[in-house]
């Protein structure tokens, strides 16, 4: 069946995909930093990437309602690959800063464009399972994606590292729009529907859109106070390299064991409570890592707590979104320039509390936001879940037909 081959088409994307942001993002800043770049100009850097995602992504959702999810998809890698060039073949800070912002729209631009396209291809009923499937084959090839290519930056040149990894982005986009078919649920061109239309629901979002945004707007604030500098903090409490790199290894590990097992639950619990099983994961792997300093033993319950609350949380809000949402790609698209918007501060806000208070403060301040996270996909999300599922909608008539 099409959706069959549909599906493998996007794994292997995904393999290729995953291989090229992985080796990307674990180079990138090591990168400018042989180059002689100080800590705040890479942070300048992402900053404007940031920025970049949060005023773009909204455009990208009027895309992905209007043309081909599998086309825009295709191009996203084709964009991943094109940045690793400008990196590979550039050196000064301005190209530099357009090749981390265009890797970062085609990482912002990609994950609405692929859901998406399964959404068009996949029956709801076993969208959760897909999305594990898919997300766990990404997750394995971005753990092997830094070892291998940091590999060759080191004995050989971040040149042909990061050619390397632009030929990986361009074979596997290739592969799926030859391998892939068209959607035959694609939206098409809307009357009235315009490129500003995505800019106008944030600005004034109905109230269960509204909902998701806090909902992601408070979980991305929360991720972004201590996650950006957890090897830091290790390195605080002691910590080499090598361990380092072993405990998150551990992390990616549970993250690609684990997803496919919680898009399972995710079909048979509903989306809004595997969300709220990752945001409980989220805060105990905070509260966790408040205690790193007693052994490491505190710190690979964290790591594995880390890994569990991603693997929830992937399928669990993109089935979510789907389920609930009727412009998926608008929807997706606008919830990313969200979680860009609450994630540009929450870095700086908690290396201040670092600095200022404790090394812990920031870790205790995101398990407070993802406890509240953590009650409102308990309550609020799974209402809005329950209402929006089809057989619940039937029960709703019956008892009411003037509903």
């Amino acid at each position: 069946m099409n959706y069959d081959r549909n599906v493998v088409s996007l794994a292997v994307f995904n393999l290729f995909r995953g291989l090229a942001t992985g080796g990307y993002m674990a180079l990138f800043s090591a990168y400018m930093s042989r180059l002689g770049y100080s800590m705040s100009d890479i942070g300048v850097v992402v900053a404007l990437s940031n920025i970049a995602g949060f005023l773009a992504s909204p455009a990208m959702g009027y895309i992905l309602e209007v043309y081909s999810s599998r086309l825009v998809s295709t191009i996203t890698g084709l964009l991943a690959a094109f940045s690793l060039l400008i990196a590979a073949y550039t050196s000064d800070i301005v190209s530099l800063a357009i090749s981390y912002s265009l890797f970062m729209l085609s990482f912002y631009f990609g994950q609405p464009a692929r859901m998406t396209f399964l959404s068009r291809v996949v029956e709801r009923k076993r969208l959760g399972g897909v999305v594990g499937v898919t997300s766990a084959v990404f997750t394995l090839a971005r753990s092997i994606g830094p070892p291998v290519a940091g590999f060759i930056a080191g004995y050989y040149s971040y040149t042909l590292s990061f050619t390397i990894l632009a030929a990986l982005a361009a074979i596997g986009s290739t592969v799926f729009y030859l391998t892939s078919t068209e959607p035959t649920a694609n939206s098409g061109e809307r009357k009235g529907y315009g490129l500003l239309e995505p800019y106008k629901r944030i600005l004034r979002p109905s109230r269960e859109l509204a909902v998701l945004y806090l909902f992601v707007g408070v979980d991305r604030a929360a991720w972004m106070m201590w996650f950006p500098m957890l090897s830091a903090y290790l390195v605080s409490l002691g910590y080499d390299e090598a361990t380092i790199g072993a405990l998150l290894g551990l992390s990616n590990f549970i993250e690609t064991l684990c997803t496919p097992i919680m898009g399972k639950l995710v079909d048979s619990m509903g989306a809004s409570r595997v969300l709220a099983l990752s945001e409980a994961t989220a805060m105990l792997s905070a509260l966790t890592l408040i205690t790193a300093g007693n052994g490491i033993y505190y710190v690979v319950v964290s790591m594995v707590l880390i890994g569990l609350s991603i693997s929830s949380w992937v399928p669990g809000y993109n089935v979510y979104v789907a389920k609930v949402y009727e412009r998926i790609g608008e929807t997706y698209a606008t919830t990313n320039a969200i979680r860009s918007l609450s994630g540009i501060p929450a870095p700086y806000i908690g290396g201040v509390l670092q600095d200022t208070i404790t090394l812990q403060a920031p870790l205790l301040a995101s398990a407070v936001m993802l406890a509240f996270t953590t009650i409102v996909s308990l309550t609020t999300l799974d209402n809005i879940e329950r209402l929006k599922t089809p057989q619940v909608q039937y029960t709703e008539l019956m008892r009411n037909p003037r509903v």
